[in-house]
């Protein structure tokens, strides 16, 4: 699941490095420099942003039954269309391995307590994707102004990588999106049981 990410992560900066290299006149060492530096920088955008995210905004906020975090139906439909379910797993779930929490599978289908976690979860994600995907975009005033002031670098690097880095984010809005309504029914389903 991880290697069609990790082939876009270090196999993109590999093919913009080549593509300058042959377009842009550059040496390749200097163009593989510039295409894996940029990558690592969007990377560390990427991981600023997830940690404002879970360590910065109140945790009342990530509350999956909030109106602002419901899926209405027609957008329910888009994803049904998109064939969401049959590629929704190829997206990596990092959850358990940076959060403790896996959100790969549903660990206790009947738990209230536990549906309401992983309701919560799935807002952080979206959460953190989202400003991720805008964010991103701040490499290309960091990179091209601090490590690599040559013109170029805006059109064969910087750019291209806030394309990718905008993509990879919007594939794991989706699937949040996608299961929250599953697990928020499921969620009120138990807790009324548990109730009456």
């Amino acid at each position: 699941m991880f290697r069609y990410y990790l082939a876009v992560i270090f196999g993109g900066p590999a093919i913009l490095a080549t593509i300058a290299i042959l377009l842009g006149d550059m040496s390749p060492a200097f163009a593989f420099f510039a295409a894996y530096i940029t990558m690592l920088i969007a990377f560390l955008i990427d991981a600023v942003v997830a940690l404002i995210v879970r360590y910065l905004l109140p945790k009342r906020w990530m509350d999956g039954r909030r109106p602002i975090w419901r899926v209405r139906k027609i957008e329910r439909r888009i994803y049904v269309r998109l064939g969401i379910r049959h590629w929704k797993d190829k997206i990596p779930e990092t959850g358990g391995m940076l959060v403790g929490f896996s959100k790969k599978h549903i660990a206790e289908p009947k738990s209230p307590a536990y549906l309401l976690k992983f309701l919560s979860e799935t807002c952080y994600a979206e959460c953190m994707h989202f400003f991720s995907l805008f964010a991103g975009f701040a490499v290309i005033p960091l990179s091209f102004s601090a490590l690599l002031p040559f013109p170029d670098h805006l059109f064969f690097f910087a750019l291209p990588v806030a394309i990718i880095n905008a993509i990879l984010q919007i594939l794991p809005i989706l699937v949040q999106r996608y299961i929250r309504p599953y697990l928020l029914h499921a969620y009120e389903h138990y807790a009324s049981k548990e109730t009456a």
